[in-house]
């Protein structure tokens, strides 16, 4: 016979509950903008240790399938679930997890371009990946899908740039090239890297966690944020600290939605708060 298992103590429920809670401190939206088809696909998944309490970590993961290669919107939702997957099953160092749960996804999308006709374009998507607790975050990430830190009023990318924007702004550092010319380039957004099922050319992996403190806000995105300016972006984050993560991210998406831009690319904006 099975002794009866004791209730646990008040303070005892309290460690229990959750440290993120859905909506509350993390959440996420979409829009389509003037796109056909929403290529971005996004998941979130409780990323907690073993004996840890639940959502005592979070995974998000945002891939934005590439509009000019077939089924963008299949590699999204390929390369993500793959990634989610994976970094479960995979043992070890949450690092390499994350890694190896790269990695996994970019086979994944070779292995589905393998069965294509080779007369079809090539499918892929950037890749982002964010691993939050309260107090450190990591992220691995292929392409130009942004991370962001709001903290203390300040925004700032955290994440590698893997267009050309990057290169064309250094030409307008050195004088070969005019601030309206790199604006205007129409390979500005040509990637460098993307997840496409071949060798990943460059990957932004950080060797250590980043610090967190009480109050940042986290937001993973894909590029259709761009349309808000890093100052609007800040008008809108500063009164996170009275507010939730899906209020965060309903308002980001209004104001892109505001600019009604004739071009506006699909947009999915990820919220994570630390407290």
């Amino acid at each position: 016979m099975t002794a009866p298992v004791p209730l646990p103590q008040q303070s005892a429920l309290k460690k229990l509950r959750p440290a993120f809670i859905q909506e509350q401190d993390f959440a996420a939206r979409q829009y389509r903008g003037r796109r056909e088809n929403q290529e971005d696909y996004y998941a979130f998944a409780d990323a907690s240790e073993p004996g840890r309490p639940a959502l005592d970590q979070v995974l998000l993961v945002v891939g934005d399938g590439l509009g000019g290669h077939a089924g963008g919107s299949v590699a999204s939702y390929l390369a993500v679930n793959a990634f989610v997957r994976a970094f479960h099953e995979q043992p070890g160092a949450q690092g390499w997890r994350l890694r190896t749960a790269l990695d996994t996804a970019n086979e994944t999308l070779g292995l589905v371009s393998a069965r294509v006709p080779p007369t079809a374009a090539a499918m892929g998507t950037t890749l982002l990946a964010l691993l939050a607790g309260q107090r450190e975050a990591q992220w691995i990430s292929v392409g130009d899908s942004p991370l962001f830190l709001f903290r203390q009023g300040a925004l700032r990318r955290l994440n590698a740039d893997h267009s050309l924007a990057p290169i064309l702004e250094e030409r307008v550092r050195a004088g070969s090239l005019s601030a309206e010319e790199a604006a205007a380039h129409p390979d500005r957004h040509a990637l460098q890297s993307a997840v496409l099922g071949d060798t990943l050319r460059l990957v932004d992996f950080p060797a250590e966690p980043l610090p967190l403190e009480p109050g940042d806000i986290l937001i993973a995105a894909s590029d259709g944020i761009f349309t808000l300016a890093t100052r609007a972006l800040e008008e809108l984050l500063a009164f996170g600290k009275n507010t939730t993560a899906d209020k965060i991210a309903d308002a980001i998406l209004f104001a892109i939605r505001r600019v009604n831009h004739e071009r506006q690319d699909n947009t999915t904006v990820g919220v994570v708060k630390i407290h």
